[in-house]
């Protein structure tokens, strides 16, 4: 017997197969139908979105400082949590710069001192810039480079943009992003949303111990002292985003100790605390440089269009300082990274400016320097 190769009339289909055929062939539901089942609708890809302006990015929200990410660089947004936002993006980084990371959710982490740059392709357009310890997730390998994948928060700023007026009476800004460019542009530091400062919380004097190979830095974020050789017992006396700080007890030889000059013992409190008596005091100050600036009408402590440096410090302490430096000056200074230390000597112009809590310093020499 031969079959039939024609399909049978539709009154001999069998009636399961008449009903999916039915089910096939039925109009699709309104999209206020699918609403109601968000569980049947396929997810959409999230689009990649061009970043405008350099971002800072962090851990978490009011978290930590993990580096920048550059005009240009392309982001997929994520959740949002306030005026805050998570993205995720992808660049290359040069293999040797990178080692294991202690957390399990990374990789590998950014190992050089001076952190470290991300780009579009191998040797290519940079993108990013990420500070040391900051992790990533390995996603390939091509000779002397690896792909990398990083979730990280960013400020996105209230909505509206705000004006002038109300950026003026803001407290100071958090630092500009790490690996941001220098820049001669009049109200960069005062243009943009930038999130706030992580402040230093004044903690009860609990008792804790340091762990074994703990890294101990001379403040959040700045250059470090070393690795714990063993326990330390300590206490707590202040907490700034994920870094504690910590009163130890500990001795060293007489040889290795020398007493501080009258201008190192200036430091930021006091200075707040009577800034008018300060002017003209001598300072020593250990500084990290964030970037180059130009004088406007809103730091009338500065002469209009003079160079000057935004920087963070005096370190250990949480703050900022503005350097009255020259043009000659200002043109050493472009040749640093961000976050680079360096050791001032100079004299206190004023104790605050008209707006910000900001001391400025006229810079008479620089002595120390760390080179990129």
């Amino acid at each position: 017997m031969i079959a039939p190769q024609s399909s049978p009339p539709w009154g001999r289909l069998p009636a399961a197969a008449g009903l999916v055929l039915l089910t096939l062939l039925a109009p699709a539901p309104p999209a206020a139908a699918l609403a109601i089942h968000p569980l049947e609708s396929l997810p959409q890809r999230a689009q990649p979105v061009t970043l405008r302006r350099n971002t800072s990015f962090y851990a978490e929200p009011n978290g930590v400082l993990l580096g920048t990410l550059r005009a240009g660089a392309q982001v997929t947004y994520g959740r949002t949590r306030q005026n805050w936002r998570q993205v995720t993006f992808e660049g290359w980084i040069y293999t040797a710069s990178t080692g294991p990371s202690p957390h399990r959710q990374f990789t590998l982490a950014v190992n050089a001192r001076g952190g470290e740059n991300l780009r579009k392709r191998p040797d290519g357009e940079l993108i990013a810039r990420a500070i040391r310890g900051t992790g990533f997730t390995r996603v390939a390998r091509q000779g002397r480079w690896t792909r990398v994948r990083r979730t990280a928060w960013v400020f996105t700023g209230a909505t509206p943009r705000p004006t002038r007026e109300t950026r003026i009476a803001r407290s100071e800004p958090a630092p500009p992003p790490v690996g941001e460019a220098a820049t001669d542009t009049a109200d960069s530091a005062a243009t943009e949303a930038v999130p706030p400062t992580i402040p230093v919380v004044q903690a009860t004097a609990d008792r804790v111990v340091i762990r074994k190979g703990a890294l101990i830095s001379i403040g959040p974020g700045a250059a470090e002292v070393g690795l714990a050789p063993e326990e330390i017992p300590g206490e707590v006396t202040g907490r700034a985003g994920n870094w504690v700080r910590v009163r130890t007890e500990t001795w060293v030889r007489s040889e290795d100790l020398r007493p501080t000059t009258p201008e190192e013992s200036i430091t930021l409190e006091q200075l707040r605390a009577a800034p008018e008596k300060m002017v003209g005091q001598a300072v020593t100050w250990r500084l990290q440089f964030l970037s180059v600036q130009r004088a406007d009408e809103l730091r009338p402590e500065i002469p209009p269009g003079q160079p000057y440096l935004l920087t963070r410090g005096p370190l250990p302490e949480v703050g900022f300082v503005y350097v009255v430096v020259t043009r000659e000056q200002a043109q050493q200074f472009r040749s640093m990274n961000p976050l680079d230390e360096f050791v001032a000597r100079g004299r206190i112009v004023a104790g605050r400016t008209r707006h910000l809590p900001t001391p400025v310093i006229q810079l008479d020499r620089l002595d120390q320097a760390r080179e990129p």
